[in-house]
């Protein structure tokens, strides 16, 4: 019975290091490929964006170089996985967008110095938010829960993520042949404010999700 105790053993250890090895080479490609997206990117001057899960952590880079980094207070990825290339944000989805003021030219009885126009700050941001990238992938951003309303709000954009947008994101894009995949991150809410600030409709961002 020992010699049998002690083949069983070793087969499990022998299995153990195997998967261990395996997870080992796994992350290594996924960092490989990691660093040959950005590399793509940081040959050109736009700014993009590095949405780093298992770091907790969000990159807003331009040249390599990062300009701004925002701390994740929590984020929960489901649907398909996916590979730290770059995608295109296509558009910013928002209950209260931010509206410019509109300029009128001045009639013959308006005042000589009239008032100076404010202009859109930080602060005029949204701060709950879907960013649309292409290959069916949304990316929740939503503020930290601070007093009773903002987190009944954040247990609405919940639960109606659970009953209607997860299901029909699947049902849409199975029928057009493609994946679905919604990730909601928290932030603090001027970090929310600032991030859909910086990030415009066109530029690229990579998401290096939890494997």
């Amino acid at each position: 019975m020992r010699a049998v105790e002690v083949l069983i053993l070793l087969l499990i250890f022998s299995l153990s290091g195997n998967a261990a090895i395996a997870s080992e080479e796994h992350g290594l490609v996924e960092k490989n490929s990691l660093w040959q997206s950005e590399y793509q990117l940081a040959k050109t001057p736009q700014i993009y964006l590095i949405l780093n899960f298992p770091e907790k952590k969000i990159l807003i880079k331009v040249r390599g170089i990062a300009l701004r980094e925002l701390s994740i207070e929590s984020c929960s990825q489901w649907g398909a996985p996916l590979q730290p290339k770059p995608l295109i944000l296509l558009s910013k989805s928002a209950i209260m967008k931010p509206r410019r003021a509109e300029i009128k030219p001045p009639q013959e009885n308006d005042e000589e110095n009239p008032s100076v126009l404010r202009a859109i700050q930080v602060e005029d941001m949204p701060a709950r938010y879907r960013l649309n990238f292409d290959g069916g992938i949304r990316v929740y951003v939503r503020p930290k829960s601070h007093g009773i309303l903002l987190t009944f709000f954040n247990l609405f954009s919940s639960l109606k993520s659970y009953l209607i947008t997860r299901p029909f994101g699947i049902l849409w894009n199975g029928l057009h042949g493609e994946n679905f995949t919604e990730i909601v991150v928290y932030l603090k809410e001027k970090d929310a404010r600032s991030l859909y600030w910086a990030f415009q409709e066109g530029f690229s961002c990579i998401i290096w999700a939890n494997s």
